[in-house]
């Protein structure tokens, strides 16, 4: 059942950690009636539609590969009867690092469920399968059965506030649906708890996975009190027209502060970030073709533009001779480079139709706390040569690119709700 746990998160959102269509089975407000028998204690709950035959999940499995399920099943003969066209799974609680998890199914072949379910675990875990509310549902202990039986007949995840806000906020009709509480983070290893904390250390975090138009995409929401600075990035005018990749940021200075405040996550940090520590304001990087070499630029407005050229320029010498790159600055704005030269007047990327319709087509909003826009197929040179680099001559698998487009990622806020957005075209 673990197995089966970890298999359907990878599968849910091809993690990742999840709007536009689904297929006739898509989940319905974060899984529907199903939540009415997961109690409100339970940590994490995820949905999935299991119509992996649909034009959507095609869409998807394009974009990622295909969906292997576990112990060389075949899906649509062991699998797909046992699960009926919804899974549904809940981690109740966490026991010495271990999820206790539960999967709620309406299976079209009630044997094949129980002999799927008979197939994992190990130990002192033997899965069953009980009817509890109009459901079948496959757990390993008596606690949890009754844990499900008492959510039906009265509280339950459902009837949780934080809940309905996911809910409301996602909305329905979606491939994939996830739920997790805050104290979920908890029970998870030191650095992923420090991550959580830099994040804000949200109540709780909900995602939906959608696919449309040769496109998958992931939409994030969280409840956190960390105020996330919103600002429109004008500096993206300044990206030239053809750049492959373009991220834009703000006051990266602080980000890397909440990064070196947790022990468990500074020792990991590279020591070239100590020399941006100087970088506020609002910034950009880019990647534009060049003749030999790309040309790359880091180009920020700080609010001491003499303390952010000293600070690059030490950067700069540490990188040493791995990226021939120089500092100038015009007035209020720093620039770290390799471009030989001002280029001058050559368009801005902002007036690109594709850069205009990828960002219209993910619905970026004029204001957002980070965007990324990256075009896949004319960057993957780089980032294959970048991992045959960082592989010195051995044999290292280079990153399957060829059936990925356009990506478009970036995060937004709205009141005490944080939004990720990361949409990804096909080729």
């Amino acid at each position: 059942m673990r197995a089966v746990v970890a298999a359907s998160l990878a599968a849910s959102f091809l993690l990742v950690a999840a709007g536009c269509g689904s297929s006739s089975a898509a989940t319905d407000q974060l899984g529907g009636d199903a939540a009415q028998l997961v109690p409100p204690s339970a940590l994490a709950f995820v949905r999935a539609d299991t119509n992996l035959d649909s034009a959507q999940w095609g869409t998807v499995k394009d974009l990622f590969g295909p969906i292997q399920p576990p112990k060389d099943l075949d899906y649509q003969r062991d699998v797909k009867p046992a699960l009926g066209d919804q899974l549904n799974l809940a981690v109740l609680g966490i026991d010495k690092g271990t999820p206790e998890a539960i999967a709620i199914v309406k299976p079209d072949d009630q044997a094949k469920l129980s002999k799927l379910a008979s197939m994992f675990g190990g130990g002192s875990e033997h899965y069953t399968v009980e009817q509890i509310g109009g459901w079948s549902v496959v757990a390993d202990s008596a606690d949890a059965f009754q844990a499900v039986r008492s959510a039906s007949s009265g509280n339950s995840l459902a009837d949780s506030t934080d809940y309905k806000s996911a809910t409301s906020q996602l909305g329905a009709s979606a491939l994939a649906t996830a739920y997790a509480t805050g104290k979920g983070a908890q029970a998870l290893p030191e650095k992923v708890r420090a991550l959580v904390r830099v994040g804000g250390s949200p109540q709780w975090v909900a995602a939906r996975l959608t696919a449309k138009d040769e496109a998958a995409r992931i939409d994030v929401r969280e409840s956190t009190a960390t105020e996330a600075q919103t600002y429109k990035p004008t500096l993206l005018r300044d990206v030239p027209s053809g750049a492959i990749l373009a991220v834009s940021f703000m006051n990266v200075n602080e980000v890397l502060a909440r990064l070196q405040s947790e022990r468990a996550l500074r020792a990991a940090l590279s020591p070239l970030v100590g020399q941006l520590k100087d970088i506020s304001g609002e910034g950009v990087l880019s990647v534009v073709p060049g003749a030999l070499l790309p040309v790359v630029t880091l180009e920020v407005r700080p609010q001491d533009p003499a303390a952010a050229a000293k600070a690059l320029g030490a950067l700069s010498s540490r990188i040493g001779n791995a990226l021939p790159l120089h500092v100038r600055r015009e007035g209020a704005k720093v620039f770290l480079t390799n471009a030989t030269g001002n280029p001058g007047s050559t368009g801005s990327l902002v007036d690109d139709k594709a850069f205009k319709d990828a960002l219209a087509a993910a619905d970026v909003p004029e204001d957002v706390t980070w965007l990324a826009y990256a075009d896949i197929p004319r960057l993957a040179p780089l980032i294959q040569a970048l991992s045959a680099l960082q592989g010195k001559g051995q044999q290292t698998p280079s990153p399957k690119l060829d059936k990925l487009g356009t990506l478009v990622a970036y995060g937004a806020r709205a009141g005490s709700t944080s939004r990720l957005v990361v949409r990804l075209t096909h080729a």
